[in-house]
């Protein structure tokens, strides 16, 4: 039996049936506003503890960029250039290409969860391989531990894509769509409380371990091992097949001619998802082609250590997350993705021009910049990685997910990271001669460049391509502001008149 196309259509009847039988009506509770039955409610639970583990390998790694640590460990441990560098931050989205062949598999056979579990396992243990590498680094020339650490990153990230296209499979049977925006702020708002909770443990560890030789074995070891933690907790998590939104899957006969090239080019001829697509793109090739050397200017440039870097990095950024990420999830379910993300985009656009008046004597100024990075840049991860699930069609998502992650690394994450390492070095010996100034006496150098780049880039993207991007049960953007600004007024007109009544009262 097939499920209807349109994600916001009735399911059949008996599937509905057959998926809650083993749930008894008393068992129905309400959970992120709505009735939920107890299997339901356990496995969005679980994928919800996960990641207070799974966390950890992210602050330590910042995987798929660089985490301070990382950053650290590549340009002064190894002492690569800003072009190798950028090298190896563009493998993990090279590799995706091994989500073509992945999709062909489970459109024929299935076995999402158990194709998650094994290849996130193989993903997390590689890292053991980064942690044991400091331990011959006194018998291996630097050639040989960057290769070995290209190598590590072919196959981690490889393995890892199989992996995610699972998961958002995975998750787009899981999580009923009337609480999307609930659930991933509920979600996202636990993973940075555990962000900043290890987070702040990392920032003291690195002050009390800096110049210790094995730094690097501890922190990358400890990556590994609550990476696999992490996917533990999906070993009592229902398959897609059996999940609130069963995921479709027909027998072996009818999938011999289940997927094509032209199937898995059917997303560009979704005239909503070619829009979506061509803004992911876009707006991702004008972060990336100056976002991985934020954290090289900091350590070069300004000269924070690692701790610090901790702090601006990740610390502020997450307390800004949960301050806000609650509302920005209920904004979600009652304006829909695309009105926010037009809003968090159009603040998120000036922090790039912010970033030319930092210097090493004004460093402080990062703070606030990253408590800004933090409110709004949560809100654009969200809503376009809940777009890319949900204005795909119910039975072909793996392969609209699969089509979204390669055409945005392929096109948007590989060619900006490897332009942004390219013009670092080509223009550094050429900025240093010019001597530019600007901005109290400020030189102008590489990073400053990307950082105009950026600017303009974003710019553009809000200009020509947001305007087609739509999502059907989403308020248009004019609707939003008005309501917006409706609601604002009416909150401080009642500011001010509880203020006023307090004053009569005297």
């Amino acid at each position: 039996m097939k499920f209807p196309l349109d994600r916001n259509a009735a399911l059949p009847t008996q599937s509905l049936e057959d998926n809650h039988t083993e749930t008894a009506p008393h068992e129905m509770r309400s959970s992120y506003g709505m009735m939920l039955d107890q299997p339901t409610r356990r496995d969005l639970r679980g994928a919800i503890l996960s990641i207070v583990f799974g966390i950890v390998l992210f602050v330590i790694t910042g995987y798929p960029g660089a985490s301070p640590l990382f950053t650290a460990y590549l340009k002064n441990h190894l002492g690569i250039s800003d072009s190798a560098y950028g090298l190896i931050l563009t493998l993990p989205f090279i590799t995706v290409l091994i989500q073509i062949p992945f999709t062909l598999f489970i459109n024929r056979f299935g076995q999402i969860k158990t194709s998650f579990i094994i290849f996130a396992a193989l993903s997390k243990t590689l890292y053991f391989v980064l942690a044991i590498l400091p331990l011959f680094s006194h018998q291996m020339s630097t050639a040989s531990a960057y290769t070995v650490v290209v190598v590590v990153i072919i196959l981690m990230s490889s393995f890892n894509w199989i992996a995610d296209s699972a998961l958002n499979t995975w998750f787009g049977a899981m999580i009923p769509s009337e609480i999307k925006g609930r659930y991933f702020s509920t979600r996202q708002m636990i993973f940075t409380v555990a962000m900043l909770f290890y987070a702040l443990i990392m920032s003291q560890l690195l002050s009390l371990l800096d110049g210790w030789a094995f730094k690097y074995t501890f922190f990358f070891g400890m990556a590994a091992l609550f990476g696999l933690i992490d996917i533990a907790f999906y070993f009592q998590v229902r398959p897609p097949e059996k999940a609130y939104l069963p995921w479709y899957h027909p027998g072996k006969k009818q999938t011999k001619t289940a997927f094509s090239f032209k199937a898995f080019l059917a997303p560009l001829n979704h005239k909503q998802y070619r829009a979506y697509l061509l803004f992911a793109i876009f707006w991702n090739f004008s972060l990336q082609i100056s976002g991985p050397y934020y954290n090289v200017y900091m350590l070069n440039t300004l000269h924070f250590s690692l701790g610090q870097m901790t702090l601006m990095t990740q610390i502020i950024p997450a307390i800004a997350t949960i301050l806000f990420l609650r509302k920005i999830g209920q904004a979600f379910d009652r304006y829909g993705f695309r009105p926010i993300l037009l809003l968090s985009c159009g603040i998120s656009t000036i922090l790039p021009l912010s970033w030319m008046f930092t210097t090493p004597n004004s460093n402080w100024f990062v703070y606030p910049l990253n408590m800004l990075s933090g409110t709004f840049n949560i809100g654009i991860e969200l809503a376009i990685m809940s777009l890319a699930i949900f204005l795909a069609p119910h039975e072909a998502r793996s392969t609209y997910l699969a089509m979204k992650n390669v055409a945005m690394s392929l096109l948007g994450f590989v060619p900006a990271i490897m332009l942004g390492g390219f013009l670092s070095d080509v223009l550094k010996d050429f900025l240093l001669q010019a001597k530019w100034t600007f901005f109290r006496g400020q030189i102008m150098n590489p990073f400053h460049v990307l950082l105009m780049i950026s600017f303009t880039l974003r710019v553009i993207t809000l200009l020509v391509f947001a305007r087609n991007l739509s999502e059907p049960t989403a308020m248009s953007f004019r609707a939003f502001v008005a309501e917006a600004n409706a609601a604002g007024q009416s909150y401080f007109d009642e500011k001010k008149r509880r203020i006023f009544r307090r004053f009569r009262s005297f």
